[in-house]
């Protein structure tokens, strides 16, 4: 990277008040409802799907760090576009000790642009180079990071995804909701505390209700989220935008952007229903199964979507042979791929699906792994030692749950709430269960 370059990405070396003319920050600090996330000491490797805010992010620990009086020359933020190899990320750390001494602060966006760029990090984390120096890495994919990345080296991975719904309230809930949902977060699955938990929440029921009308239509992206709540409605171009960053994914790899388009338009017919691969294959008329099994586990590594397969209880193990089901990581996927597809509105009847995997996608950032399960009648997603169904209807009744089998078991509904203790059963509005996590 030539000097030009590194000072053209950091004009608050001249002057630190130029960080507030940066035009991430400057739209950020220009909501009303404002997402400010904070510094966090360590090293770490941000990695999230594009469009999601990381680079926002970025920007604003270094605004933060720059208002509480850390000398604005001691920050490195580097787009890696330009670079043309994993050498010059090595070269500019190296050359950081010549311009300024002490602790410094490095800011590698969009990393997985380098080839081999690991190998950057590990030697800087296993050098001198390190000392006095905080790396903040951001990346777009899993696909290298499938495998220990950095084992025993001084950094972690943290996820950026779009926004939970309860993330989504502590932006846009009021004051008192707010204080609430602070209050009561869930920490586990047992039916006792979901149940005294989600009564706490059933006050505001009206509020959470409407929050969750707004968030099924933006999703956690925060683009499409503050073009609903505070512009005019989500933007055609808002679409083409979150469309067009698969598709650039997908090419970087040197993946065929019409075998995506084909399993996207499967997996929208297929949506919450299992299927095998071989289906798939048959159906879009792509040559083998286990073309459609590389691409759905490249989609997952991409965060767009998730692989739910069975869980067979007699040997204690998932059945990855199975059929399986799919869901996209955030509800404004659906709706992109959707429109952008198959050119044709969203049904009631897909509402209910892609609530189904709204509910997925949460469980697995608060719980870890989940399963379904098609042993007699089929429950949704069943995760320690707890079973869920996703009922979203005018009325349910804990005949929609069948057979009780597991401890905890619990019925998500449109807005029905009641509690069978003796039957282990509660049923309860989804928008209040997924508030609370």
């Amino acid at each position: 990277m030539e000097i030009n370059q590194l000072t053209e990405q950091n004009p608050w070396w001249i002057d630190k008040e130029k960080i507030n003319d940066d035009e991430k920050v400057k739209e950020a600090l220009s909501k009303k409802h404002k997402f400010l996330p904070e510094f966090q000491k360590g090293n770490f490797l941000i990695i999230g799907p594009r469009q999601v805010g990381k680079t926002t992010y970025l920007k604003l620990i270094i605004k933060e760090l720059i208002a509480k009086g850390v000398d604005s020359k001691r920050f490195f933020y580097l787009s890696c576009e330009p670079f043309k190899n994993f050498e010059e990320i090595i070269e500019i750390v190296r050359f950081s000790d010549t311009l300024i001494k002490g602790e410094k602060y490095f800011f590698f966006d969009e990393i997985t642009f380098i080839k081999d760029w690991q190998r950057a990090i590990k030697y800087i984390l296993d050098s001198e180079l390190k000392n006095q120096k905080t790396f903040y890495i951001s990346g777009s994919s899993t696909i290298a990071l499938k495998k220990e990345t950095f084992p025993g080296r001084d950094i972690k991975i943290k996820e950026f995804l779009p926004l939970s719904f309860s993330e989504f309230c502590k932006i846009f809930a009021s004051e008192n909701l707010k204080k609430i949902l602070d209050k009561i977060k869930l920490n586990s699955l047992e039916i006792s505390e979901v149940y005294e938990k989600t009564k706490q929440a059933f006050f505001f029921s009206k509020e959470i209700s409407s929050l969750f009308a707004d968030y099924m239509q933006t999703g956690g992206f925060l683009r499409s989220i503050y073009e609903l709540i505070e512009g005019q409605g989500i933007k055609e171009e808002t679409y083409e935008i979150y469309w067009k960053w698969l598709v650039s994914d997908i090419a970087k790899i040197d993946r065929s952007e019409r075998i995506t388009r084909s399993i996207l338009i499967s997996v929208l017919k297929n949506y919450s229903s299992k299927f095998s691969l071989n289906s798939i294959a048959k159906e879009m008329e792509i040559g083998s199964h286990v073309t459609i099994r590389e691409y759905l586990e490249i989609l997952e590594n991409l965060f767009v979507l998730r692989n739910i397969f069975p869980f067979d209880f007699a040997k204690k193990t998932e059945c990855f042979r199975k059929m399986r089901k799919v869901y996209f990581t955030d509800p404004f996927l659906f709706s992109v791929y959707k429109k952008t597809l198959t050119k044709q509105p969203i049904t009631d009847d897909e509402v209910s699906k892609i609530i189904e995997g709204t509910v997925s996608e949460h469980l697995i950032r608060k719980f870890g792994k989940v399963f379904y399960t098609s042993d007699g009648k089929e429950i949704d997603f069943v995760l320690n030692k707890t079973a869920i169904e996703v009922k979203w209807r005018a009325k349910t009744s804990f005949k929609d749950f069948g057979k009780i089998t597991l401890k905890n078991n619990i019925l998500l509904s449109k807005s029905d709430f009641d509690f069978k203790e003796k039957d282990k059963i509660l049923i309860t509005p989804v928008s209040l269960f997924l508030a609370l996590i």
